[in-house]
């Protein structure tokens, strides 16, 4: 019948240029593979082509296969040999750096977490290429917590991307479609609602009563065909990724009338439904005794074959076989955490769960333990915590318990419940003692060190890290020496900051010994956010700027994210607020709590530097991440910067800080008691007092001298303002800071002291704007857009709205023709 009323997405397809990313979305069933193949034919370039599985818990990558297989050559060798992640990334790219293919991945609504990784990575990079991506995927099937979200995300403000969205038929090609003959092409409309396939199956059998829904036509359509060919049909609608000819239970020509008839397709040595509308509809209507021996057969025929676990693992649950569940599940979930695909990886184990009353109590336990790792890496904490409770309550063995416990009190911390995972945690180290060394002993003080050092109790975390190394390289397991290394660095910041680094330096090399890129980026972040929070700067800053670009590269985006907002703190607390601004610009707004919480503590800070409004909101939002966290690294920079907010507004601070003072204190943390401290009434001193950081013990001079060879500006203007004869000077360096309210703070001081301050307007911009905003004002006035300011000041469009929106906030207007007609009236001298 051809191709109808798609002549714009075609022309669109076609004026597209290399090096884009194509986007079709719509309903099933609207015509999108129609579209996409058509333009394949009149392309006139090589095509590469792959699909996502419907299967229950589809294959990891199995597009990516599918490609490199259409690729050949060192492609196709890597598919055959395998290789890390990364590896069959960058090998994709270089084929498509190489070559000027068409790349289609359809179906991308089935994709599994680690195909929408790979379309993340190449979406990112495909501008490099000479080559196009084109994805298509049912948008009603993509829900909010699917992973597709990723995809649509990271793209939503690329303007280069082309999305075409193709319509219904209009009634008057329904008609023409009908011209033939069949039910009135009105009636015939209005049913199908002009959606192509519900049309086209519908004037299949034109006889008959018009179908009230696909199925019903569909249905139609397959009893039409006879016993025989009904029976082909349903033998192939239990293969959701299409059945390999040789294993269909039916008589050859019997398949071969179905794909006559425009039911079926071949494929190479594959036939399938020509839509999964089709083929949902035929599976759902045969009985359950034969739907359950086609799967049988199918899981017979495929494990000889050599089929991959996750095809395995499908057709073995759905012939409700346990023992074949529980054997090829589990592998399945290997392979997709292998892969990264780890919401796979737990749908796997979840599989295998709902038939592990066939094992016995330590096998079911074991499988449990593996269901919360993977549940772990996508952060639902709750139902690892749950599966692990679970796990305990089977009767683990002896040398399970402690690393079941270990593991849970981990899960029970990140996931806001402190109290409870600390005294699990005591429980775990009190069960270790009891073993007797092996590898369960070993990963049950590195989960418990990875928590002492989050808990921030540091010579415990240090003590018990270092049992887990010599464990873990006892018994030679690499990932947890990793994570144990990892805990004993981060700690060591707080007590043996002289060595943290080689022992970071060796949780890296651990890490990238076991193949293990998202340890690496845990442990390169941990690096230098470890380092920033005890403020050695030069340590701090190379190396979260390697874990922005080792995460970065690989699409690990909450590492990434938890990065930059550290970096952002870093260029912050040594008075790089222009710079700090332009980091936070580029962390995630859908980044995880932990990086959320930094990037807001941060700029809630720089907010109230400034003299923002908007400070008390952002700093607020803060506050109620890091207090649902009960952890200090959270806890203690966002009730400093809330103190220091309201210090600057001239109210009290002391009961801000309070609780989390005696924490510090009680911690030992000496950065956290130094600055919660200076907050505290000293009319009502704590009756514990820690030890603070040096340059919070230090008279006034001392201290300014010792936050400037830190690199603090801020801080050391303060610290001078201590001294009543360098008030002048800490006024000065405020100003060229373009902190005005400390500076009126100080102003202040000096007007009760009856000295004259510097008229303010010699030092600093009258309405407050830094040399960067006033900048960024003057080419808005000129009437220049983002996109041109961006790159006249070479920055990004996304750091330019930032500037924009401070902007506009500071001078109290709301548009950019206000702004405009504001900067007139301040070069002008008028008051605006």
């Amino acid at each position: 019948m051809g191709i109808l009323e798609r002549e714009g997405e075609l022309a669109a397809l076609r004026d597209c240029p290399p090096g884009r990313v194509v986007l079709v979305t719509g309903e099933a069933g609207i015509g999108k593979t129609s579209l996409v193949r058509a333009f394949c034919a009149q392309a006139g370039r090589p095509v590469l082509r792959g699909a996502c599985d419907a299967l229950r818990t589809p294959r990891p990558l199995g597009p990516w296969y599918e490609l490199a297989a259409a690729a050949g050559g060192r492609l196709a060798g890597l598919a055959r040999t395998g290789g890390p992640r990364h590896a069959l990334f960058t090998a994709l790219l270089a084929e498509l750096t190489e070559r000027q293919w068409l790349t289609v991945v359809e179906d991308a609504h089935w994709a599994d977490e680690a195909t929408v990784d790979l379309l993340v990575f190449l979406g990112r990079r495909i501008a490099t290429t000479g080559s196009q991506l084109v994805v298509t995927y049912r948008e009603e099937e993509v829900g909010p917590a699917h992973p597709l979200h990723r995809l649509t995300g990271a793209l939503a403000t690329d303007r280069t991307v082309l999305r075409l969205r193709p319509a219904p038929l209009s009634a008057a090609a329904v008609g023409e479609l009908a011209s033939q003959g069949g039910p009135h092409a009105a009636e015939l409309h209005a049913r199908t609602g002009g959606n192509p396939f519900f049309v086209t199956e519908a004037l299949a059998d034109p006889g008959r009563r018009l179908p009230r829904t696909v199925r019903d036509a569909v249905l139609a359509r397959a009893v039409a065909l006879g016993a025989a060919r009904r029976g082909a049909l349903e033998a192939v609608a239990v293969f959701p990724d299409g059945a390999p000819a040789a294993l269909v239970p039916a008589p050859a020509e019997a398949v071969d009338a179905c794909v006559e008839a425009g039911v079926l397709e071949a494929e190479g040595s594959l036939v399938r439904f020509r839509h999964e509308l089709a083929r949902l509809a035929v599976e759902e209507s045969i009985p359950p005794g034969r739907r359950a021996a086609l799967h049988r057969q199918a899981l017979t025929g495929l494990a000889a074959a050599g089929a991959a676990p996750a095809q395995l693992a499908h057709h073995a649950e759905g012939s409700a076989d346990g023992p074949a569940v529980l054997r090829h599940a589990p592998e399945a979930a290997r392979c997709a955490a292998a892969l990264g695909a780890d919401r796979q990886a737990a749908e796997h184990y979840a599989q295998a769960l709902r038939f592990a009353d066939l094992l016995p109590p330590p096998e079911h336990a074991g499988l449990l333990e593996s269901y919360a790792e993977s549940c772990g890496r996508l952060c639902r904490d709750e139902e690892a915590v749950e599966a692990l409770r679970r796990a305990l309550s089977l009767g683990a063995r002896p040398e399970q318990e402690a690393a079941l416990l270990a593991r849970c009190a981990y899960h029970l911390w990140r996931g806001g419940q402190g109290a409870e995972a600390l005294e699990t945690g005591r429980a775990a180290r009190t069960a270790a003692d009891r073993m007797p060394p092996g590898p369960a002993q070993a990963a049950a003080h590195t989960w418990s060190a990875m928590l002492l050092m989050l808990a921030r109790e540091i010579p415990e975390a240090v003590r018990t890290g270092w049992r887990a190394v010599w464990l873990a390289e006892r018994y030679g397991q690499r990932q947890l020496l990793a994570q144990a290394l990892n805990a004993i660095g981060s700690a060591q910041w707080f007590c043996a900051p002289e060595a943290a680094e080689e022992t970071l330096a060796r949780s890296i090399e651990a890490a990238r010994s076991a193949g293990d890129d998202v340890a690496v980026g845990a442990a390169l972040t941990n690096l230098g956010s470890g380092a920033g929070e005890v403020r050695r700067y030069a340590v701090a800053q190379p190396w979260l700027q390697e874990a922005v670009s080792w995460c970065g590269d690989r699409d690990f985006d909450g590492h990434r994210a938890y990065a930059t907002a550290w970096l952002a703190r870093c260029l912050f607390e040594r008075g790089r607020w222009e710079e700090a601004e332009a980091a936070l610009g580029e962390v995630d707004t859908g980044a995880g709590a932990g990086a959320r919480t930094v990037a807001l503590t941060v700029l809630g800070r720089l907010q109230a530097r400034r003299g923002d409004p908007r400070a008390a909101a952002t700093l607020d939002t803060a506050w109620e991440l890091a207090a649902r966290a009960e952890s200090l690294q959270r806890l203690w920079p966002a009730a400093a910067a809330r103190a220091e907010l309201h210090w600057l507004a001239g109210r009290p601070t002391d009961r801000l800080v309070r609780p989390t003072y005696e924490l510090a204190v009680q911690l030992g943390h000496g950065w956290a008691a130094g600055e919660l401290g200076q907050w505290l009434d000293p009319a009502a001193p704590p009756s514990e007092q820690g030890g603070a950081a040096e340059p919070y013990r230090l008279p006034p001079a001392e201290a300014a001298a010792a936050w400037e060879r830190l690199g603090c500006p801020y801080e050391s203007a303060l610290a001078l303002a201590g001294d009543p004869d360098q008030l002048h000077v800490a006024l000065r360096r405020l100003e060229r800071l373009g902190a005005g309210p400390a500076a009126e703070r100080i102003a202040g001081r000096l007007r009760g002291q009856g000295r004259r301050p510097p008229r303010r307007s010699t030092l600093a911009d009258q309405d407050g704007l830094t040399a960067r905003q006033a900048e960024v004002l003057a080419l808005v006035a000129a009437g220049l857009s983002d996109a041109e300011i961006a790159r006249q000041l070479g920055i990004s469009p996304k750091t330019v709205g930032h500037h924009v929106c401070a902007v506009l906030a500071k001078l109290g207007v709301r548009s950019r023709r206000e702004a405009a007609r504001r900067a007139a009236a301040r070069a002008g001298g008028l008051d605006g």
